[in-house]
């Protein structure tokens, strides 16, 4: 019985060191956190109300610079390039394009903490990051109802992501937070190498008489740039965005962005003065994006649930049992023991 005993309580030992492991290293450092084989890809629908074509502007074909009204496709792909420990490298690939022709494309490269998803200037030398803030392509694992930091790839800084409230999205409990990106810099090479740095005076003029430039601009114009040929541009992006949250996983199952980038005149100084309007445009996830994304939060949570605390609490209770059992068995093999080696009273004489 004693044999019994101990084998029942080193089981029951092993299965209430296996739950508290699965629940509290197990789940949190090696299920909950970005894979190593990370790769996802996401479409989305838009709509663009303004494009202006960079080449025909240059040119002084005002009737092709302004496109109206046009259907747009984007496409986002995050795929994790290598690890090192809880760090991952991660590609961001987006591109955008209108009646079948590419109009826009950054790729990026961040280094992540695979649990918190927040960028991380921990990594090895050898990886090629942008040096960015906050969250970048996902939200952390078992997000909260609270307000996060992310960063704004065009622009190079950070917004807040505000917690708005909970509902269901794509038929899965989401949280939805928004964000509000005013009227900032564009400092992306990508996205500036597609957008002129200068144009010629007279390409403004002409556009004053297309009546894309008022005349009162032109006349500022000429004041501060009196004798230029090539009046210097900058360029601003602002946007608003709304984003449903599976919590447990942090995957982002769908979005609703408004956004628009403007050129202006570049001034002495760093000031921006809004010319025109480069592309306005807004997006949300496509259907099927949207349900794959609803798929894979639902997997991912049904996993971490079943890791993290069913499988444990099976685990313990029944350690527990078997613990109970073999104190049970010890004791009563002990009073046994106890009685086989206890001799018989004496007689005693009459």
């Amino acid at each position: 019985m004693r044999k019994t005993a101990i084998s029942c309580g080193v089981v029951g030992v092993i299965f209430l060191v296996a739950a508290a492991l699965l629940a509290f290293w197990i789940t949190p450092d090696l299920v909950a956190r970005l894979p190593s084989d990370s790769n996802t890809t996401r479409t989305y629908d838009g709509q663009i109300r303004s494009l202006v074509d960079p080449v025909a502007l240059k040119q002084g074909n005002f009737a092709a610079a302004v496109k109206l009204g046009l259907a747009q496709t984007l496409r986002r792909q995050v795929q994790v390039l290598q690890t090192s420990g809880n760090t991952a490298l991660v590609q961001d690939a987006r591109t955008a394009t209108a009646s079948g022709q590419q109009i826009g494309a950054i790729t990026s490269q961040y280094a992540v903490d695979r649990r918190s998803l927040e960028a991380t200037a921990s990594h090895p030398d050898s990886w090629t990051v942008t040096d960015a803030k906050g969250l970048t392509v996902n939200w952390p694992f078992g997000a909260k109802q609270q307000n996060y930091t992310g960063w704004v790839d065009f622009t190079q800084t950070t917004t807040q992501l505000r917690y708005v409230r909970q509902e269901q999205h794509g038929g899965v409990n989401t949280y939805v937070y928004q964000s509000a990106v005013p009227a900032t810099l564009i400092k992306n090479p990508q996205v500036l190498r597609g957008l002129p740095a200068a144009l010629p005076v007279t390409v403004l003029e002409g556009a004053g008489k297309a009546g894309l430039i008022p005349p009162s601009l032109l006349t500022s114009l000429a004041q501060v740039f009196p004798h230029a040929a090539q009046i210097p541009l900058g360029y601003t992006y602002e946007s608003t965005s709304t984003y449903w949250v599976a919590p447990a996983t942090g995957i982002v199952v769908d979005v609703n962005t408004s956004e628009q980038q403007v050129g202006g005149v570049a001034i002495p100084g760093g000031k921006i003065i809004p010319v025109l309007p480069v592309l306005v445009d807004s997006y949300k996830g496509s259907q099927a994006s949207v349900q794959a994304a609803a798929t894979d939060a639902k997997n991912g949570s049904n996993t971490i649930q079943t890791v993290g605390t069913t499988v444990p609490i099976v685990a313990a209770v029944v350690g527990f049992v078997l613990v109970v059992i073999a104190i049970i068995l010890w004791l009563r093999g002990r009073r046994r023991g106890a009685a086989e080696v206890t001799p018989p009273p004496a007689d005693v004489a009459a």
